[in-house]
């Protein structure tokens, strides 16, 4: 179980790995470059001393261990693409990253296919509005469903604000987003979201999730984002559900990581909460 919860939290570090990534992939490439047209890293070493002594033959070796690395970066990823066709957890894992690089405009992806963000976040948008227009509206977004779910009530008209509550489940929002978007969705936006729905908001996260996580860092001694109703924001769940084999059952609770939270009893009462919430506050204004 320790295992689990260690292997969950390896997205937190998926920030500094993209960083070394890009900046080892960008200088390979470069040196690549610079050799094809004859003015690689050897050569330039010769040139500047004049001989070839140990400055050179450094360079060399380091051209060749950069052309190794990128070799062996390609026959990674065609080994990635074997196991997603095998493997349904390696998928997932792909289809997470994909989904987080074709969220972005197409200049952010230019060889992937457009960024479906432009489209749907203004149809949910859309379409949240004209049911806000008849009566509360409880929004549902599963794993990067939420930060989709995020996106539209940013968008919403202030008068459809009132009639919506947001419940996020499996939400990359803090764990990943904030950390390597912090210009778009950081803390301090996660917050206006808040404030914008007066913190009519749910989050359910588990331990044992890999990818999704509470929203807010509640360890500081002041009330995240100012207001002490943010605190209510995450709830945490317990993976597995039980450490005993159900009497009516064979075999002990599963560990759920990832899987759909609709199940739990306590999406039902995120979702009767939020409603009821947004109820009264329609009858108190009406």
């Amino acid at each position: 179980m320790r295992e689990i919860v260690a292997k969950s939290h390896v997205a937190e570090e998926l920030g500094p790995m993209l960083v070394a990534f890009f900046l080892i992939s960008s200088l390979g490439l470069a040196t690549i470059a610079l050799d094809l047209i004859g003015v690689g890293p050897t050569q330039l070493a010769t040139q500047l001393s004049g001989q070839r002594d140990g400055t050179a033959v450094l360079a060399a070796y380091l051209t060749d261990v950069g052309i190794w690395a990128i070799s062996l970066l390609v026959i990674g990823l065609m080994i990635l693409g074997y196991r997603s066709y095998r493997s349904a957890e390696t998928r997932r894992l792909v289809a997470v990253l994909w989904d987080l690089g074709t969220f972005w405009p197409r200049t952010v992806h230019p060889f992937a296919p457009p960024c479906y963000a432009a489209r749907a976040v203004p149809e949910l948008t859309k379409r949240v509005a004209a049911l806000a227009a008849r009566g509360p509206v409880a929004i549902s977004g599963h794993s990067h469903g939420s930060v989709l779910a995020a996106a539209t009530v940013l968008r919403l008209p202030p008068a459809a604000l009132p009639n919506v509550a947001l419940l996020t489940h499996g939400s990359p929002l803090g764990r990943i987003y904030a950390r390597l978007y912090p210009a778009y969705l950081g803390q301090h936006v996660l917050c206006d979201l808040g404030e914008r729905l007066d913190w009519r908001w749910r989050n359910l996260w588990r331990d044992t999730d890999p990818i999704g996580g509470p929203i807010f860092d509640h360890r500081a001694a002041e009330p995240t984002c100012g207001n002490p109703a943010a605190s209510q924001v995450d709830v945490r769940l317990r993976d597995p559900r039980a450490l005993t084999i159900d009497p009516a059952d064979t075999v002990p609770p599963p560990v759920e990581r990832h899987w759909p939270y609709h199940t739990q009893p306590q999406y039902q009462e995120a979702v009767r909460e939020l409603v009821d919430r947004t109820s009264h506050r329609r009858q108190g204004k009406s």
